[in-house]
């Protein structure tokens, strides 16, 4: 009877530790690899140097790489939302360069496996074809005072020929070309996405996704694999040939778009009308002819359904003859539209949320306007005074010195600081009939204006320099300004520098040498505001000078990852 007895105590014992004994056990039992770990090249080859590590593992893990590559040691910590089953994306990596990967994954009880063979990648590197990609100088680090995170710009090219003289096939060498690059804060590339078209403007979800215009009219969001996630056109553009998208019931969609708080974005779309009697040469007031005319009109595009919310449109409010040097330019007649004026070149859009406004530069009318959404109502103008009919009492009254008013400018900013942060392009500084500076004394800059919109005044508070100074450019289009939200430093791109040369025209039709006919490079700097010091400096140059290459803007960004997904780094010794 007693052994019976225990036997069956045996039995309830093994019973319980059946029940409440073996997931503890399971739970503390080592992870293991079910499929051995791989690395390899991200399938979209628009984002070519993103690697993607793969493996399987019979329970949920945090998986740890240990990184080395010629000069550093680090490592990087995925938590469990990351399945390496469909690949964890390895972002960051230098091109060109061989990286060795050590693979070890940690179960929720701490208990880990490392797999013993070492993973090597070699990340491809920015000129993967022939005239493809410039040469990357950086010539200034300044380690711990430059705003962390990374540079994220936007890369084009060009060739040094006057606009309306450049051929079928050179258009094409331009057009059909763009893209993204992306720096570390040591100035070593570790991301780029090509693209089939040239690009223009680009902003940054909240989730990380990338959001850019192209040269075909076209507005795409990707993700930092190449992904194409959404993507808007044009629906009335002549050169429109595929229906993928959205398309959005405009002429044109150019230019910088921005994000707005509720998820939508702003973007700039250039229609045009028939003005009688207009100017035929911005230079000779005088030559007069009826001819298409193109303004831009602000639009509020619904990220997921590509509806337009708002829209805002400069033909109803500026008097289409008030205009500036460039107006009569080739730039809409390079684009698709022949013998169409420049009226207003927006290029750039902005949200303030604080009173439910817009910001808007127009490049051609020398000015910035600030918009109240709701009313439609123009608040402020930050520009020459001057043409503005009905408007002119919403001029800014400059106050203090130094002042300058912008010339040409790109792309405004809205800052942290309560302030209002643009690029000075600095071209001609000057409207019709006025005399304009000569390219050899011109100077662009980044410049930071204080408004008071009750006392209607404006403040020039900080500026890169206020003439031409030793190492500054005349970068007469695109670039972009900035103040970082962290460091408060200034971040400024100039698109174009090129040599000052006496006598260098501005005028398309002069039979002089233009601007677009010299060598240029872009560059981008990182200035301390206090002190002006240039912490960080990049040129963004061919060495032989055969192809222009420009960086229509760019900003600092502080992942390669989606907010809150963003893997745990750090340096090993």
């Amino acid at each position: 009877m007693r052994s019976r007895s225990m036997f069956r105590s045996a039995r309830l014992l093994l019973a319980t530790c059946a029940a409440l004994c073996l997931p503890s056990a399971l739970e503390a039992a080592a992870p293991t690899f079910t499929k051995r770990p791989t690395v390899g090249p991200n399938a979209n080859l628009r984002a070519p140097m993103v690697g993607m590590l793969r493996f399987a593992s019979d329970q949920p893990v945090t998986t740890v790489l240990s990184v080395s590559d010629r000069s550093r040691r680090w490592e990087m910590e995925f938590d469990a939302s990351w399945d390496p089953s469909k690949g964890i994306p390895l972002l960051g990596l230098e091109a060109d360069v061989r990286h060795e990967i050590f693979v070890t994954i940690r179960n929720a009880a701490g208990e880990t496996a490392r797999f013993p063979n070492k993973l090597v990648f070699v990340p491809q590197p920015m000129a993967s074809a022939a005239y493809a990609g410039p040469r990357i100088r950086v010539t200034k680090i300044s380690p711990g005072r430059t705003e962390p995170g990374y540079t994220l710009f936007v890369l084009r090219r060009a060739v040094p020929i006057r606009p309306p003289y450049r051929s079928v096939g050179q258009l094409n060498f331009m057009r059909q070309w763009g893209a993204l690059v992306v720096l570390d804060d040591h100035g070593r590339i570790v991301w780029r996405y090509e693209s089939e078209s040239r690009i223009a403007g680009i902003d940054q979800f909240e989730d990380g996704n990338i959001l850019f215009h192209r040269a075909d009219n076209r507005t795409l969001e990707v993700d930092l694999l190449g992904n194409v996630v959404n993507q808007w056109y044009a629906a009335r553009n002549p050169d429109i040939t595929s229906s993928a998208g959205v398309g959005i019931d405009v002429q044109t969609l150019h230019h910088q778009p921005h994000e707005m708080p509720n998820g939508n974005f702003l973007a700039l779309t250039a229609n045009a009308r028939m003005v009688k009697g207009y100017y035929d040469d911005a230079f000779d007031l005088s030559k007069r002819r009826d001819r298409m005319v193109m303004g831009d009109d602000i639009i509020e595009i619904d990220r997921k359904t590509g509806a337009v919310l708002w829209r805002w449109s400069a033909w109803d409010h500026i008097d289409p003859f008030r205009i500036g040097y460039e107006a009569t330019n080739a730039y809409w007649p390079t684009r698709g539209f022949p013998d169409h004026a420049d009226w207003t070149h927006g290029n750039g859009v902005s949200y303030d949320a604080a009173d439910d406004s817009v910001l808007v530069s127009f490049r051609t009318q020398e000015a910035i306007l600030k918009i109240d959404r709701k009313s439609g109502k123009v608040k402020w103008i930050l520009g020459r005074p001057g043409g503005w009919g009905a408007l002119e009492d919403k001029v800014l009254r400059p106050v203090g010195q130094p002042f300058l008013w912008p010339s040409h400018q790109h792309n405004p900013q809205l800052t942290a600081f309560g302030t209002i942060v643009v690029y000075d392009n600095g071209f001609l500084r000057a409207r019709p009939p006025e005399p304009w500076m000569a390219p050899d004394k011109s100077f662009s800059r980044g410049v930071e204006y204080k408004v008071d919109e009750k006392a209607m005044t404006v403040r020039q508070v900080w500026s890169s320099h206020d003439g031409p100074v030793p190492g500054s450019c005349f970068s007469w289009a695109m670039s972009d300004a900035r103040r970082l939200s962290k460091t408060g430093n200034m971040f400024i791109v100039d698109a174009i520098c090129a040599d000052r040369e006496r006598g260098l025209g501005v005028d398309e039709s002069d039979a002089g040498k233009y601007l677009n006919e010299v060598p240029s490079y872009g560059r981008i700097r990182e200035y301390d505001h206090a002190t002006k010091d240039v912490l960080f400096e990049a040129i963004i140059e061919d060495p032989n000078e055969l192809t222009g290459y420009e960086v229509f803007g760019g900003l600092r960004i502080p992942s390669l990852y989606p907010p809150g997904r963003a893997p745990k780094i750090r340096p090993l010794p």
